[in-house]
């Protein structure tokens, strides 16, 4: 079995079922509910903060990369 979204043809709710089936049963207001593609889950590195390591290392890297300009600024580095 297989985390899907489904989209209801009635009351347009979207909900996720445990099934490997195109169209399953709306748990609203059980009519026909169609399979629908999710969008992925993905992070962009140093910006998901419940990793604060990687977002250091992310900053670390950017402050090293942009040093000159930090100072410029007079931002401490």
């Amino acid at each position: 079995m297989i985390l899907n979204d489904y989209q209801c043809t009635e009351c347009d709710s979207i909900q996720e079922h445990w099934s490997k089936d195109n169209i399953t049963q709306c748990k609203v207001c059980n009519s026909t509910a169609l399979k629908i593609q999710a969008g992925g889950h993905f992070a962009l590195p140093g910006t998901d903060t419940s990793f604060p390591t990687a977002a250091d290392k992310w900053a670390r890297r950017h402050r090293k990369a942009n040093h000159a300009e930090l100072k410029e600024l007079g931002i401490p580095t």
